[in-house]
């Protein structure tokens, strides 16, 4: 099938690819996708308003080839993008990649092979490496399933990765797509609710490359961290989560959160922010290095601090 038939029909994949000001890395982006050993697959790149010509790359790749696809909107946010591009997807099944990230050339190949040997599932993922500035490739710990996980694992650990995971676009008749509330931790968001509808198979291998570079390293903030807990707690309390977590992972995993937002904002001598994160940790689970941090906490506020 040619690449003006495609454009027409169905494909396998389609690579969500959410843009902002990335015209460094985009289309080292893009070309990974060009170079995938599986060629049943659209992109659909949504510049969420960027300002450094990112738009014009993609239209440049898009007119090479018509399995690429460019939409535009004001800047809005990744979880808006995302949406975008969901609207318009065609692929049977998901798959995503930030404008920064790399895939490596067999990553919708390795996943193909497992919908095929696994039909029934509705949810793949697999893990990525560290690419730093100088060119170093760094294999990342922590990201490793043996088996099919659901929504009690995903809880107590977050694990998954956008540019590691592919998905039924089926899945979406029964889920909204992404919370465009959220800045940040949207992908946790849906990922807990999807985990309430299937379960999460791996598939052992690496698919990508995250690029670390300074526009994109993330600083944990009292706030960021605050969020997570918040998502996590939402998810207990209104969507379903009591019913399938168990009680001693809901406790330890929200005492450990809401205690590193504490921290972070006592780092930041945001002490009154610093406190209320700490008081809802001990609500969780009280342990001494919360109650010290508190009680320094109130100790330093009536001196002028935040």
């Amino acid at each position: 099938m040619s690449n003006a038939e495609n454009q027409t029909h169905e494909c396998m994949f389609s690579v969500i690819m959410p843009v902002y000001n990335h015209a460094d890395y985009l289309g080292q982006a893009i070309e990974s996708v060009l170079g995938q050993t599986c060629e049943d697959w659209e992109l659909i790149i949504v510049d969420d308003g960027s300002t450094d010509g990112s738009g014009e790359i993609a239209q440049r790749f898009a007119q090479q080839d018509g399995r690429i696809k460019v939409l535009t909107q004001p800047n809005a946010g990744p979880a808006r993008a995302r949406n975008t591009a969901l609207a318009k997807a065609r692929g049977r099944w998901l798959a995503f990649i930030d404008s920064d990230d790399i895939y490596l050339p067999d990553a919708l190949e390795q996943f193909a092979s497992r919908i095929l040997s696994n039909p029934a599932a509705s949810f793949f993922h697999g893990y990525r490496h560290r690419l730093d500035a100088d060119g170093t490739v760094t294999e990342l710990a922590g990201q490793y399933q043996d088996k099919p996980s659901g929504p009690a694992e995903l809880f107590g650990r977050m694990y998954l990765s956008h540019l590691c995971v592919c998905w039924r676009r089926s899945l979406l008749e029964t889920l909204i797509g992404y919370d465009e509330s959220l800045r940040n931790c949207e992908d946790y968001e849906l990922y807990l609710r999807m985990s309430l509808e299937t379960q999460f198979y791996p598939i052992g291998v690496a698919t990508g490359l995250r690029r670390r570079h300074d526009k994109n390293l993330s600083k944990q903030t009292g706030a960021s961290r605050l969020q997570e807990a918040r998502i996590l707690q939402r998810f207990i309390e209104t969507q379903g989560g009591r019913a399938v977590v168990p009680p001693e992972i809901v406790s330890t995993r929200l005492a450990k959160l809401y205690y590193s937002s504490g921290r972070q904002y006592f780092k930041a001598r945001q002490y009154r922010q610093a406190i209320q994160a700490l008081n809802k940790s001990a609500k969780f689970r009280r342990t001494l290095k919360a109650t010290a941090l508190n009680l320094l906490a109130h100790i330093l506020l009536p001196l002028g601090k935040k």
